[in-house]
């Protein structure tokens, strides 16, 4: 589900209470990590090696530049049950 239009503060406050983040490379993913929730990053336009989330274990980039990640792939790095996608 997605969230309705809020200002900055309001999604840092919904982000902030997130069990996980999935999300494309936007300064709302990187606030996830910054925030500690676990978050997936998905690329295909730019390399997380230069953009990515860095956060350790709990900051997971999927994809690259011009290498767009599988529904499994994501599916894996969120911890869905295999066959779930």
């Amino acid at each position: 589900m997605a969230a309705p239009a809020m200002g900055l503060r309001e999604a840092a406050a919904l982000i902030g209470h997130a069990h996980g983040a999935v999300g494309v490379d936007t300064g709302l993913t990187h606030l996830a990590v910054a925030l500690d929730v676990p978050t997936v990053g998905i690329y295909c336009a730019t390399s997380p090696g230069l953009t990515g989330l860095h956060g350790g274990a709990h900051a997971i980039n999927v994809g690259d530049a011009g290498k767009l990640p599988s529904v499994a792939e994501v599916a894996a790095a969120i911890g869905a049950p295999a066959g779930s996608s």
